[in-house]
């Protein structure tokens, strides 16, 4: 039989999923073809093919949906021409499996090409038709944290079909020696969409004269003036030296943040962002179920942060250890090969 072909699509929304991809492709003993349109321009991982996919977005065009497809608008040519990349790389690397992350649309189209998907599962309500398709269509569920905080909604079939890696972080196995630096605060601002607005963050460094604020990441400029315990750093290549000296770090509730905090062991305050089927919102209340986040389902005011600081100082980070043993990505792609050998064998 011919070497098997692993392709891994990475959604667009957010860095989340290509950091990701990359992480579970470090410990993926094999080539891998990686898609997406949110690629960086290259990688130093020797066994990762980057495959860039024109936008599938266009002016005036707006999404469509259905009751089984969740994105489906008409007439949009970045629409047919990453999907045709998708086919064409079918025909000529089969026998070929394709891992998503995330898109029922991507999955469905490998299904009914006869590929067969290992879907990556996300936190919150994803009990819609859709959803259920992707899933039904899909060989394996791969879920990218621990059975700890799967959804307690989620159908028995769901969990015994999906592979529990635990959290998958570029961080995995670095327990740095940073000392935690007394009084220091790490904000991480996503690139998803976020509610860390300039003005909210100066409120709360000035709620917080005590602490010294740095802020990582996509924060609107406007003219709030801004506080001299709070720096404004915008978007780093590796926020690892500021999360690992912080005493409290403080973000959504996003998957690859969540990964890298448990990876590093950090005190974490939980400000989960809107997103769809409440997923950061889920993802707040089972950590703080867990006793691994303070988490406040809104934003707070001003005044309330000094006391979320000081819950979050009474954590025990060796909590995360429910979380993460710094094996996630090598479970990851230990299940993509072994489901790979399995369906094309």
């Amino acid at each position: 039989m011919a070497e098997l072909s692993i392709g891994y699509y990475a959604h667009h929304h957010g860095a989340g999923h290509v950091t990701r991809a990359l992480a579970i492709a470090a410990a993926f003993d094999g080539a891998l073809t990686l898609f997406g349109s949110r690629l960086p321009e290259r990688v130093e991982l020797p066994n990762v093919q980057l495959c860039p996919l024109p936008p599938d977005v266009a002016p005036g065009v707006e999404g469509e949906a259905f009751t089984c497809l969740h994105y489906a608008p008409l007439g949009v040519e970045g629409l047919r021409e990453r999907m045709g990349l998708l086919v064409d790389w079918f025909r000529q690397a089969w026998p070929c499996l394709l891992v998503v992350d995330v898109s029922v649309e991507v999955a469905l189209l490998a299904r009914l090409c006869g590929v067969p998907t290992i879907y990556l599962r996300q936190r919150g309500s994803r009990f819609d038709a859709a959803h259920e398709l992707a899933y039904a269509s899909a060989s394996r569920l791969l879920a990218p944290y621990p059975d700890l905080l799967e959804e307690p909604a989620t159908p028995a079939a769901w969990r015994a079909k999906t592979c529990y890696a635990g959290s998958l972080s570029r961080y995995a196995g670095q327990r740095l020696d940073s000392v935690r630096e007394s009084g220091t605060v790490t904000v991480i601002a996503g690139h998803g969409g976020t509610a860390f607005s300039r003005a909210r963050l100066a409120a709360a460094a000035q709620a917080c004269p005590e602490w010294h604020w740095t802020v990582l990441g996509p924060v609107g400029d406007d003219a709030t003036p801004v506080p001299a315990n709070l720096r404004l750093l915008g978007s780093v290549a590796d926020p690892g030296p500021w999360l690992t000296t912080a005493e409290v770090v403080v973000g959504s509730a996003g998957d690859s943040l969540v990964a890298e905090l448990a990876d590093l062991r950090c005190r974490f305050v939980c400000l989960p962002e809107a997103r769809p089927f409440d997923e950061q919102l889920s993802t707040g209340r089972r950590l703080a179920e867990q006793g691994l986040a303070v988490t406040c389902e809104s934003w707070p005011v001003a005044d309330a942060l000094p006391g979320l600081l000081a819950r979050a100082r009474q954590l025990d980070p060796e909590r995360w250890t429910l979380v993460s043993d710094g094996e996630g990505a090598q479970r990851a792609a230990a299940c993509i090969q072994a489901v790979a050998r399995e369906v094309l064998a």
